[in-house]
């Protein structure tokens, strides 16, 4: 079974376990309120008249319809009235969904719901390795502390550098749906450049979107195990369209990648891909911008420069810091 037949079976058992659960609290209030199943016979039986009054020809069909409506009407007011008098929600006989935008199908239309794509992504990728460092790296616990006040040859301290990069990571995630930026962050390693990149793909997780996170060499490996791994050809197409179509890619330490033809092959098919559908990207790196030059194509850097936002970390090393202060 492949990861999507995997992921239909799982919307199958939500939607079992929720109707399930559903005809438990009907029967519970069934004994309690026996009017509430009058209610729902009725109901039905009137479904029923419905639709063979909207079937007849006769001109007096409006105004049966009419009738019928109001009575329908009726019994829906008579069980609200009942369930909030009992101290009931008045959706109480209603089914519950985990997600209210594809009813737990995965699917709105024929697109593929957020949530899909998230489950999809987790099973696929193994993407939550990311969840257990998003509980601790977020913008609730980032620590603008740790970055010195003293100024340097910059022009300003690494700490008001930081309040600037902060607010702009909190605005991106915060304005995701109105923007159409994609930021480079630059800087050695220790900076808070990744820390950043979790805050972000938390932010935009909670919101529903899609975030594949994924280091440069891993995206490389990833890429190559699709190309050439013949147990995956039937999902090639499908692993690949991910990376280009999910809501954000970050990508992480690229240039720490194996620098080879095919691996510049991939990082420019991706790059041109995504910017070519307006999908949007954080890619952060330890390279400075003229060891980007160097290291890279120029197709590839002239992408990264010219439809990129860059924002350069510089200061301490937080993460020794946070060892001295642990």
């Amino acid at each position: 079974m492949n990861d999507i037949q995997t992921i239909l079976k799982e919307y199958e058992e939500i939607r079992d376990k929720n109707r399930q659960e559903l005809e438990k609290r009907k029967k519970e209030l069934y004994e309690k309120l026996p009017r509430l199943k009058e209610i729902e016979d009725e109901m039905i039986k009137l479904g029923l008249d419905i639709t063979k009054a909207i079937l007849m020809n006769e001109e007096n069909r409006d105004i049966l319809l009419k009738e019928l409506h109001k009575k329908q009407t009726d019994l829906k007011i008579e069980k609200t009235e009942i369930l909030t008098a009992n101290n009931y929600p008045k959706d109480y006989l209603e089914i519950k969904y985990n997600c209210e935008l594809c009813k737990d199908t995965g699917y709105i239309g024929s697109e593929k719901c957020s949530c899909f794509m998230q489950k999809l992504i987790a099973y696929r990728y193994k993407q939550f390795k990311l969840s257990h460092r998003i509980a601790k790296e977020n913008f609730d616990s980032f620590n603008i502390n740790f970055y010195s006040n003293e100024p340097t040859e910059k022009g300003i301290s690494p700490r008001k550098n930081m309040e600037h990069i902060l607010m702009e990571c909190i605005k991106y995630a915060k304005d995701f749906d109105h923007h159409n930026k994609n930021l480079l962050f630059i800087g050695r390693p220790g900076l808070g450049k990744t820390f950043l990149c979790n805050s972000i793909a938390k932010d935009l997780l909670d919101l529903g979107k899609s975030v594949i996170y994924q280091s440069a060499p891993e995206l490389i490996d990833l890429v190559r195990k699709h190309k050439f791994s013949f147990d995956n050809e039937d999902l090639e197409d499908e692993a690949l369209r991910d990376i280009y179509e999910c809501d954000l890619l970050i990508i992480d330490d690229l240039g720490t990648e194996l620098s080879t033809q095919f691996s510049g092959l991939v990082i420019y098919n991706i790059l041109n891909k995504r910017l070519l559908l307006n999908k949007k990207m954080i890619i952060s790196t330890n390279l400075d911008i003229d060891e980007i030059i160097e290291n890279y194509s120029e197709r590839i850097s002239s992408r990264l420069f010219g439809n990129f936002y860059i924002y350069e970390f510089f200061g301490e090393d937080i993460r020794l810091k946070l060892r001295n202060v642990i």
